[in-house]
């Protein structure tokens, strides 16, 4: 299963950061590969929504929702499953007591199955990986730009 991380420094509190990370309204805007979000039954654990991209459709599950520390979404598209992984950590400030910025730590995990060859070819995916750094880079210009 090949993995892409990265991790963002976000000049907004915990709480601001959470807040526009678990609003729907905002995904298109920011969440890898999700042009528009539909039929949300909950943002929480369990809550399931739609999404489509480029003309195709498919179906995301929250798996983890701690709120203010962790964000688990498993999205869907046919037969293909990624899991989007966020982490919020405070930080900032003089010994990081101000905790006035937010470090989110995002892994795409593909779940692809197929063995050594498989994860070894999607490891080097430069897609995913790019997906990955537009993603938290767009996180952070909405947050902020929300925040001033």
């Amino acid at each position: 299963m090949p993995k892409f991380e990265r991790e963002v420094e976000i000049d907004a509190p915990v709480e601001k950061v959470w807040e526009v990370m678990t609003d729907p309204n905002h995904w298109s805007e920011w969440f890898p590969g999700i042009e528009s979000v539909t039929n949300v039954t909950a943002v929480a654990k369990e809550g399931q929504f739609e999404w489509t991209d480029e003309g195709k459709s498919g179906r995301g599950t929250i798996v983890d929702f701690e709120p203010h520390k962790r964000l688990e979404i498993v999205t869907q598209l046919g037969d293909d499953k990624d899991s989007h992984v966020f982490e919020l950590k405070a930080s900032g400030g003089f010994l990081g007591l101000g905790a006035d910025e937010t470090k989110v730590e995002y892994t795409l995990d593909t779940l692809m199955g197929g063995g050594i060859l498989a994860n070894f070819v999607a490891g080097g995916n430069p897609k995913d990986a790019i997906r990955v750094k537009k993603a938290t880079h767009a996180l952070r210009r909405l947050v902020e730009s929300l925040t001033l």
